[in-house]
């Protein structure tokens, strides 16, 4: 955990550099061999925060050519800063311990932090829950501060960054079967997928339905922890106009409600099916199994497609 260092400023030397203008955005990267999530504010990657593991694709390196990965640990958040931060590299030094994150006027130290040759660049470790990433998004912005260099970066978009940083950290780590214990700090209010569910039901319908067996199947898709929905309309009946708006005459549609998607805005899926069952899977998380005509079962047992989270979205388990 970072060490609050209060009163920094009134001991330290003048700012050198301008608070940056640019923006805090969150990217993602997945070549199928290893996946990367990170945050940086606007174009500029002298700084960034980032998680990175093998990917749930499964694809090995020598088949995608990566092999200098971002590999973190669980629970935790890596900081890179380069060089035109903290100054040119002495030949010397691996490990450092000058290095402070400024905001207001209390500092937060980092950790040891090591020399990353490949990118020429220095790195340090930090619990994805640190209070300094909630101070960092109060403000408006903040200051990265050693003996060899300074510079002063903007604070605009770092909640929202942060926060779908930490979300697509821990649903990848959980997609590998490394579900992250810890909290973000800035962790969004909990939405009911089953209230989001309902609801759409009610809409679909233009007011109440009756609701049989089929209309509903929970579980947990994502592995976030929390319920997921998959509302199957040849279950519901509606009381109002027509009464199965969303079937045809041989298929149903299912929608998936997974509370990952709804988090970033991401319409549910939508499957014409002629059957849904939820199916327990090897990493801990829910497939959704899905019955398609016999003329595009190309083999399949039962003529069932499983569909799954891979860390980023539903796909199809081949």
């Amino acid at each position: 955990m970072l060490r609050a260092l209060a009163g920094v400023i009134a001991l330290a030397f003048a700012v050198q550099a301008a608070a940056q203008a640019q923006e805090w955005q969150f990217r993602s990267f997945d070549d199928g061999a290893y996946f990367t999530g990170l945050m940086s504010p606007g174009a500029d990657r002298d700084v960034m925060f980032l998680c990175g593991e093998r990917s749930p694709k499964g694809l090995t390196a020598q088949q995608t050519g990566n092999m200098e990965p971002d590999i973190t640990p669980r629970d935790s958040l890596r900081i890179y800063i380069g060089e035109g931060v903290l100054g040119s590299y002495d030949g010397v030094t691996q490990r450092r311990q000058d290095v402070l994150l400024i905001v207001g006027a209390t500092g937060y130290r980092l950790p040891v932090v090591n020399r990353n040759s490949l990118y020429s660049s220095w790195e340090a470790d930090l619990p994805a829950t640190d209070a300094v990433f909630a101070a960092i998004a109060a403000g408006s912005d903040f200051e990265i501060r050693s003996d060899t260099g300074a510079r002063v970066l903007t604070s605009r978009g770092f909640l929202a960054a942060h926060t779908a940083l930490t979300r697509h950290c821990q649903s990848m780590f959980t997609a590998i079967g490394k579900p992250w214990t810890s909290v973000p700090a800035a962790a969004a209010p909990v939405v009911s997928m089953r209230e989001v569910a309902e609801a759409s039901i009610r809409s679909g319908c233009g007011g109440p339905a009756t609701l049989g067996p089929e209309a509903l199947h929970s579980g947990d898709i994502d592995g976030d922890g929390l319920e997921d929905v998959v509302v199957y309309w040849n279950g519901i009946t509606c009381s109002a106009g027509y009464p199965r708006p969303f079937c045809g005459a041989s298929a149903c549609s299912a929608k998936f409600f997974v509370s990952s998607l709804h988090a970033r805005g991401v319409p549910p899926k939508n499957l014409l099916t002629q059957g849904v069952r939820m199916q327990p899977l090897s990493n801990g998380n829910t497939g959704v199994a899905t019955t398609g005509r016999l003329s595009s079962c190309q083999n399949r047992p039962n003529c069932e497609f499983i569909w799954y989270w891979n860390g980023r979205e539903i796909t199809l388990l081949e």
